[in-house]
């Protein structure tokens, strides 16, 4: 049948010419790729693209950006760094005029100190007969020296106060461990011990208490250093406990433990590494802390650096300030080695001998090991 002979509502049976549809449907393959090659283009190209043709171009195929010889990065502004750091050095200045501080004095200090230190040096380098009792730079020497281990005995002293009381305040003032009637009273006591210094404890109670200088005086300062730690060893114990996992917590709970049972199996396993490095780092802020309290008259090494300075004897107090700084490092290196071996556990050590064979036998002069109890013999004449 002819396309002249159908008739308009009847269905055509003819078959499109594929070829022909081929040739004429759009090309939208090639199309899409080139669109994604000129939007890749246009994505990476920059102020410095404009070499290629087809990159930054609006529809009409006109350059979007055009860059000229003078175009650069814009710079952010630093105004308010430049007027932060004027304001930072006129409260300096203020601070310096308003508490009356001598500028003079300062730039001073260099040809002090180098005058100061040279008189020091020379008692420090004078020389003594260390088998001589009756030397008397030999007696300067073990008076310093013996002072310095009573500052340190007082620092330990205080310590071992602060840590007896610091536990279990610690544990009181932690909001997961106390009700809010114990939390708030507590945290409050904590805040007030801290507020106030060391040193404003020995004098207005301790060195009237147990009176100045000699073992009184060695005393009181002790107790200073002690009452002044409890409040910052409490906060930090408070803080390691409120941090720990609540894991075994839960465990202990559901398993019907009570408060006590809780915190002696859940809580302290946990935090004691933490707390023991925290009362030893404690011990050495004692002995500086310690040096300071003997110029009042709390005993220890304070109180013979004040003896030596108020008759500025510059020989002695380079003998003094040489024991201070050599007993101090040597606490802190222990104190250190300490702390870590506390957190950290001990080092791995390499075993001795070589390393294991790859057919389980162990290298060097360690014999080899056995492992199957059956007799060789057995497990030969079974094929093994």
């Amino acid at each position: 049948m002819s396309t002249e002979d159908r008739r308009p509502d009847q269905p055509s049976t003819e078959r499109p010419n594929t070829d022909q549809l081929s040739s004429e449907r759009p090309n939208t393959a090639g199309r899409s790729a080139e669109h994604a090659g000129t939007a890749r283009r246009s994505t990476h190209a920059g102020p410095g693209s404009s070499s290629r043709p087809d990159a930054n171009r609006t529809p009409e195929g006109k350059p979007a950006y055009q860059p000229d010889l003078f175009d650069r990065p814009v710079r952010p502004s630093k105004l308010g760094y430049n007027l932060a750091m004027i304001a930072a050095g006129i409260i300096v200045i203020a601070a310096f005029y308003g508490t009356g501080m001598d500028l003079g004095a300062l730039l001073q200090m260099p040809g002090n100190i180098w005058q100061y230190g040279q008189l020091m040096l020379q008692g420090i380098l004078q020389p003594f007969d260390i088998t001589d009792p009756d030397d008397v730079v030999r007696g300067y020497w073990i008076q310093s020296f013996n002072a310095m281990i009573e500052s340190v005995a007082i620092a330990w002293i205080g310590t071992i106060i602060g840590a007896l009381f610091s536990l279990p305040m610690g544990f009181l003032a932690a909001r997961n461990m106390s009700p809010l009637g114990i939390y708030l009273p507590t945290r409050f006591v904590l805040a007030v011990i801290r507020a106030v210094p060391e040193i404003i404890f020995a004098i207005a109670i301790m060195i009237p208490l147990f009176g100045v200088g000699g073992r009184g005086g060695a005393l009181a300062g002790a107790f200073a250093l002690g009452i002044s730690a409890i409040g910052t060893l409490s906060k930090l114990i408070s803080e390691a406990v409120e941090a720990v996992d609540t894991g075994p917590l839960e465990s202990a709970r559901a398993s019907g433990a009570n408060q006590v049972q809780m915190i002696r199996w859940a809580v302290l396993p946990q935090v004691m590494p933490e707390v023991i490095a925290i009362w030893l780092y404690r011990f050495e802020v004692n002995i500086r802390a310690s040096a300071i309290l003997g110029v009042l008259g709390a005993g220890g090494i304070g109180a013979l650096l004040s003896t030596v300075f108020d008759a500025r004897a510059w020989d002695r107090i380079g003998i003094v300030l040489v024991a201070i700084v050599v007993v101090t490092i040597i606490v802190d290196q222990i104190s250190a080695f300490i702390r870590h071996r506390v957190i950290h556990g001990a080092a791995v050590r390499a075993r001795r001998g070589g390393k294991a064979d790859d057919d389980g036998g162990s290298g060097g002069d360690t014999p080899p090991v056995d492992d199957d109890p059956a007799p060789k013999e057995q497990r030969a004449a079974a094929g093994l």
